[in-house]
């Protein structure tokens, strides 16, 4: 897993739609031979410009050394170009969580309990994350971890959908910081599925529940408990809407997944920014 290299900056949601708008014309746009082209275009110094590529790499919208936007990309440039939708956020937000290049992102939530819910200090996050990616030094996994905590504060996007909570003590002097409860909607639900199998299951057919969910983080990226989870893939599996995508076998101490043909992520980030609900809250 590689540093995201977001330069301590968040991305707002104008830099991101200006970045889907110009790439198709001008896929070499992050490029030291255009940065004085770049600082112009996103009204935004060096620092910034190495920020933005460092997101739209690490949320998967373009690849390093390939020209243009990726699918996933050409999905939001054409169901979502200005990114208003709640959906679109929430397939960024898993296109994050399950890239090989957006540390300490997925990290952040990994660290966090999914059960108990319980806040930790940003000090205390910022330790459990340095022990765990030997490779990077801690001053860069502090730069990165500030750029990814701001995504959730203030007017940034993804503090709409209620991903995370981050509070400061009675006297301003620490940050506490704990998993959110977002509404969760079907789509999401299988949108995030379809990403864990393609993550970490590419070659099976069908996965232990329990496997499923220790190896796929899926609960920490949905905010939620491994029971909620189960009942909601339980009942989602009982629906004609969804049995070409998986099927949840029940057996007397073992639970597991069968992917089907249409639990693919290129298919159900579609069904994603098309079809999802509004779950701003």
């Amino acid at each position: 897993m590689a540093l995201i290299g977001n330069q301590k900056f968040a991305i707002s949601r104008w830099w991101l739609s200006k970045a889907i708008e110009i790439i198709p014309s001008n896929s070499d746009i992050f490029s030291s031979r255009n940065m004085r082209d770049a600082m112009k275009f996103f009204i935004a110094g060096s620092a910034v410009i190495k920020a933005i590529n460092g997101w739209l790499l690490a949320a998967q919208i373009i690849e390093r050394g390939s020209n243009g936007l990726t699918n996933f990309g050409l999905s939001l440039a054409k169901n979502d170009p200005k990114l208003y939708k709640s959906s679109t956020w929430w397939a960024i937000h898993l296109a994050l969580a399950y890239s090989d290049r957006s540390e300490p992102y997925n990290q952040f939530f990994l660290k966090l309990d999914d059960l108990t819910k319980d806040w930790i200090s940003l000090k205390e996050l910022t330790n459990r994350i340095a022990s765990s990616i030997e490779a990077a030094a801690e001053q860069s996994i502090e730069s990165n971890l500030d750029g990814v905590r701001k995504m959730f504060q203030g007017d940034a996007p993804l503090a709409e959908l209620g991903l995370v909570e981050i509070r400061r003590d009675r006297n301003d002097r620490e940050t506490s910081i704990r998993l959110g409860s977002p509404i969760l909607s079907d789509e999401i639900i299988i949108h995030a599925l379809a990403k864990a199998r393609f993550a970490h299951f590419k070659s099976r057919e069908s996965v232990d529940f329990s496997i499923l969910i220790k190896i796929s983080g899926l609960t920490h990226f949905l905010c939620c408990s491994k029971d909620y989870l189960r009942q909601q893939l339980h009942r989602m599996s009982q629906m004609h809407q969804w049995q070409a995508h998986f099927s949840f076998d029940n057996a007397a101490d073992l639970d597991s997944i069968t992917f089907k043909e249409l639990c693919d992520p290129n298919q159900t980030v579609l069904m994603l920014l098309q079809k999802g609900q509004d779950t701003w809250l």
